[in-house]
């Protein structure tokens, strides 16, 4: 996704560095996924994904 992100603002994904939680030192969740069946099912508007977002 970073690298969707990137494009998108003109900057090279290739100059990017990756490193892990583990590597910098950080504790986090491993799995942060966001469930949205509650608002896609709510609202009137279909949610796009991000490659769907950033496509244009």
């Amino acid at each position: 996704m970073r690298a969707l992100v990137a494009r998108r603002h003109g900057i090279d994904p290739a100059g990017m560095t990756t490193t892990t939680t583990t590597a910098a030192g950080l504790r986090r969740p491993t799995d942060v996924r966001l469930d949205s069946s509650r608002a896609t099912a709510l609202l009137r508007t279909r949610l796009r994904g991000v490659t769907e977002l950033f496509a244009g």
